[in-house]
């Protein structure tokens, strides 16, 4: 399951919902797609699913409507984009795509001013794993390059009308149960770009 399906299938699942204005009432869709890699050492690699529909190696696909039932048939994925306005403008995000307990991309607590641009805060990515999470409070985010204290980078935020897209890059995002960590990026070594569409709250 290569990049060039991934999108294919990415498109697939937004285009239709292009242009759609807020007051459209309808599923969240997510197009979240992300490579997990071994960092550098000294941090230890993490563990990959022995065997997904989501994807071969440490590629992961969740590109679905919210409720829709996933690539396993069984399992069905939980798509939540949501902003909360606040008094200075800027919009708290909670955006969260997941196929059972198994596997998830979450954002918390990102805050992004109208232009796109990151503001600082509470911003803490968590990526699920076979059940595993990595990053949630040792996970923060934010507009800086990765680094010990920040391991994960949001860039190039898009904003328009109920719909999101982002860059998202993470060096050592650690499991704090296991003490392991993954990359995080796109399938050839560049960011990984996440989409949500139809969120509340924009």
């Amino acid at each position: 399951m290569g990049f060039r399906r991934g999108l294919g299938n990415l498109l697939a699942v937004l285009l239709p919902l292009l242009g759609v204005g807020c007051a459209d009432a309808g599923p969240v869709a997510t197009g979240v797609l992300y490579n997990l890699t071994c960092p550098a050492p000294p941090a230890g690699c993490g563990s990959l699913a022995a065997g997904t529909c989501l994807g071969t190696g440490g590629l992961r696909e969740i590109l679905a409507i919210n409720g829709e039932v996933s690539c396993d048939g069984e399992t069905p994925v939980i798509a939540i984009c949501e902003g909360t306005r606040r008094s200075d403008g800027g919009l708290l995000l909670t955006l969260v795509a997941s196929v059972g307990d198994r596997f998830a991309f979450e954002l918390r607590g990102a805050t992004v001013d109208s232009d796109g641009s990151m503001v600082s805060g509470a911003c803490e990515l968590t990526i699920i794993e076979d059940q595993l999470s990595y990053g949630g409070n040792v996970g923060a985010c934010g507009a800086e390059p990765p680094s010990m204290d920040q391991p994960c980078q949001i860039s190039n935020v898009v904003l328009g009308g109920a719909d999101i897209s982002f860059d998202v890059e993470c060096e050592a995002l650690l499991s704090n149960v296991t003490e392991k960590a993954f990359d995080v990026g796109g399938p050839n070594g560049e960011p990984a770009t996440i989409r949500f569409a139809r969120c509340t709250g924009f």
